[in-house]
């Protein structure tokens, strides 16, 4: 089985079960905001096996979109080379494959930017 991020509604990242749970969490670990997972929970983003980044609220998807762009390759590919040898033949595509999210996410906050400066 398979769940998404979708960081905008152009910009949808599907994932593993076990990869997209790890950035969920982790983005719960560095995204502090009651606010957000509040929503992320009342909207079923969970039942519906697709984070939706680009309905949360502000300021919270802003945070969300930072930390899928600045941290969350390098973040997973330390804590997957901690858990030992087992994870190393995977480390690799797995850290390429969130290159992708954070290529999204930076391209999205780039957009959303742009249109906050109009």
């Amino acid at each position: 089985m398979s769940r998404d991020i979708s960081v905008s509604a152009e910009y949808v990242w599907p994932a593993s079960t076990g990869l997209s749970s790890w950035v969920v969490g982790y983005l719960k670990e560095r995204v502090p905001d009651e606010s957000v997972w509040s929503y992320a929970d009342q909207a079923g983003f969970e039942e519906l096996h697709n984070f939706r980044v680009y309905d949360l609220p502000e300021p919270g998807r802003h945070e969300v979109l930072g930390v899928l762009a600045e941290e969350v390759p390098a973040a997973y590919g330390a804590w997957a080379r901690e858990r030992g040898p087992q994870y190393e033949p995977h480390v690799a595509g797995e850290v390429h494959h969130l290159e992708i999210l954070a290529m999204m996410a930076v391209e999205v906050l780039r957009e959303l930017d742009e249109r906050s400066a109009e």
